[in-house]
């Protein structure tokens, strides 16, 4: 299909004129829980193609209006190489509502449930306000922030970056590899009884660490026992590792969610080699060789840790 004269005139003013192609940065992979399936999804899952990565939800006005226009742009550049990995920033209490939205819309490009993993960390940046979103990552790997879509003229923009983006020759080999798993660091640590415990006693099956306190206790309690409930008779193990509570309070704290599990008492040299800073609430989901599959180490109000951490502990368990 061949571009209007006008439409190449449209590209250049905003090649020129707002700077948005101004080189952007190595992208990293990340990985997000599929909000359809089972899956992980990877960045790199799509090297070599054009990627606009779509923050959304489906309580946003804008991102309603901008949906449609989402369709009509992947219909006409996919077989051109372009990619939407869409993530989602619902919450509890409107996750549910998604695959209704995708149906209503008719979007059939993978949809991530932001899990406040390394995209949060690594790729959005914190003053770039809320939904929706868009980053594009070129076929060379470079990914570029266009910021928050307000209106036409924001809009216009995606579409010129998405245009420029396909403009440049596929590369001869995949550019975004997927992140390698980092071993996960040691520990050894006392029970409440006394009894040290130690990181290898875990080895040979998925394990989910939880660090927490008292003040965090409420974050996900539930959830993790949940999930050793749901999930010990299938292998998972669960350690829980409370920061500098009284037995007391460890005690208060499991006691109200029925926690089975083994909770051990932490310190900070543990606290910094896991976490890396000092932070009162983190979740770490283990393989069963050892290294690390995901790091979460934000929750936020109304957070969906009910999904996105039964969905990691599915694929732990069937590796």
């Amino acid at each position: 299909m061949k571009w209007s004269r006008a439409f190449i005139l449209l590209v250049f003013f905003f090649l020129v004129s707002t700077r948005i192609f101004s080189a952007g940065t190595p992208v990293k992979d990340f990985t997000l829980p599929s909000a359809t399936d089972g899956r992980l999804l990877h960045l790199a899952d799509f090297s070599g193609k054009v990627v606009l990565i779509n923050f959304w939800r489906t309580s946003c006005s804008d991102s309603r209006r901008e949906s449609p226009k989402l369709v009509d742009l992947y219909r006409k550049h996919h077989d051109k190489g372009l990619e939407i990995f869409g993530v989602s920033d619902d919450t509890f209490d409107s996750v549910a509502q998604i695959p209704a939205y995708l149906k209503q819309y008719g979007i059939t490009w993978p949809i991530g449930l932001n899990d406040q993993g390394e995209f949060m960390r690594e790729l959005r940046p914190a003053d770039m306000g809320g939904t929706p979103a868009n980053f594009i990552v070129s076929r060379s790997g470079d990914v570029t922030a266009l910021g928050k879509d307000l209106n036409e003229e924001t809009w216009k923009k995606v579409e010129a970056a998405v245009v420029h983006a396909l403009s440049e020759p596929p590369p001869a080999h995949p550019i975004i590899s997927q992140r390698e798993l980092t071993v996960a660091p040691p520990f050894s640590l006392s029970d409440l009884q006394g009894k040290t415990v130690k990181m290898a006693n875990f080895a040979g099956k998925p394990l989910v660490v939880n660090f927490f306190t008292s003040n965090s206790c409420d974050w996900t309690g539930a959830v993790i026992s949940k999930l050793h409930r749901d999930y010990a008779s299938r292998g998972l193990q669960v350690v829980g590792v409370d920061l500098f509570d009284s037995d007391d309070a460890i005690r208060q704290c499991t006691g109200k969610y029925g926690a089975k599990y083994v909770v051990l008492r932490g310190d900070q040299a543990t606290q910094m080699a896991w976490i890396g800073e000092n932070k009162g609430w983190a979740t770490f989901f283990i393989t069963p060789d050892g290294r690390v599959l995901k790091k979460i180490a934000d929750s936020i109000e109304k957070g969906i840790e009910d999904p996105v951490f039964t969905k990691y502990v599915e694929y732990l368990v069937k590796k």
